[in-house]
Order: structure tokens, then sequence, then C-alpha cells
């Protein structure tokens, strides 16, 4: 008996399966915008750091300088990758810290923990990638206050990227 598949039905996909998935994309996008709503009296950072094309050339530069990293330190993330698949991740963080900041931007991607799993990302990682992120804002004059501000926007994350506590670059 042939069976009518709906327009919208994925093979092997359960009608139950996608009523959870929409309802918990609704959940999301309602609480990631309802918590990037920025308070009247105050400037997001986004604003403050120029709006979301000055986000995106700090971040596109700071991200080639982890990719031109030394491939024993950051770089060894980038080793054999695409180029589609760098692209599509540099506008996934591009998306990310947009909206962290403030910024109109809705993410999409992964959180922090599952985008990292497995990547083994040491302190010394950690120590590095914030060197190269202080060295972009230097390199783009965001002044010291804001920096800060940035820095410890991305120091948010370090619990949910970081796997090890090594003085080296990689956990075991």
């Amino acid at each position: 008996m042939n069976q009518v598949r709906k327009p919208y039905q994925v093979d092997g996909a359960r009608e139950d399966d996608r009523k959870v998935n929409k309802a918990m994309r609704f959940v999301l996008i309602v609480l990631v915008t309802f918590l990037a709503q920025p308070t009247l009296a105050q400037d997001t950072l986004c604003k403050k750091l120029g709006g979301g094309d000055a986000i995106s050339s700090v971040v596109k530069s700071f991200l080639t300088k982890m990719r031109t990293d030394d491939p024993d330190k950051l770089g060894r993330f980038w080793l054999h990758r695409g180029d589609d698949g760098v692209a599509r991740e540099e506008q996934l963080i591009v998306d990310f810290v947009q909206s962290a900041t403030g910024c109109d931007r809705l993410y999409v991607g992964r959180d922090m923990v599952v985008a990292h799993r497995g990547m083994k990302l040491s302190a010394k990682d950690w120590g590095r990638t914030v060197d190269l992120l202080r060295a972009t804002l230097d390199e783009f004059k965001v002044p010291a206050e804001l920096q800060t501000e940035v820095v410890d926007l991305v120091g948010s994350t370090r619990s949910q990227i970081v796997e090890c506590e090594d003085d080296r670059y990689g956990c075991k």
C-alpha cells in the first residue's frame, strides 16, 4: 500500500517529535528575544561597539588570527577544514556575538557545550584565545572599558568550552 507523505514530513520522523521540536524552537526564540531586549535607560553593548557591522568586522579579524595561529596552538582547529565549513562557522560566531551583545540578531547555532565538546580545549587554549581577542580589540581601538565588557562576556562561556585546566595546548 502506498503511503502519502505530507510535504513537511521527514522520512522516519514522527509527528510528535516535530511538535516537540517546533515547541522548543518557539520557546527558544521567545527566550532569546526577551533576554536580548535592551533596557531603555542603557545602550546595548552592540550599540556601544558601533553596531552589528562593526562587531562583524572585529569577529572576522579575530577569527582570522585564530585560524592563522601556529598549528600546534589554536591553528590546529582549522587544519584540513573546507572553505564552506569555515565560512558557515564564521557566520554562526558573528550571529552569536551580535545576539549576545544585544544586536538585533538571532543565534540559531548549538549551545556552547555541544559546539565545543570533544575539541579538548585547555586552559592554555583559552588564555591564548583571550590574548588574540584583546589584540584584535586593540587593533580596532576599542576603549579599555568596552574591552573589559567584551572579555567578561566571552569569559562567561569559559566553563562551557574549556574541557581541562592543563597548562598546555589541548587536553589529553
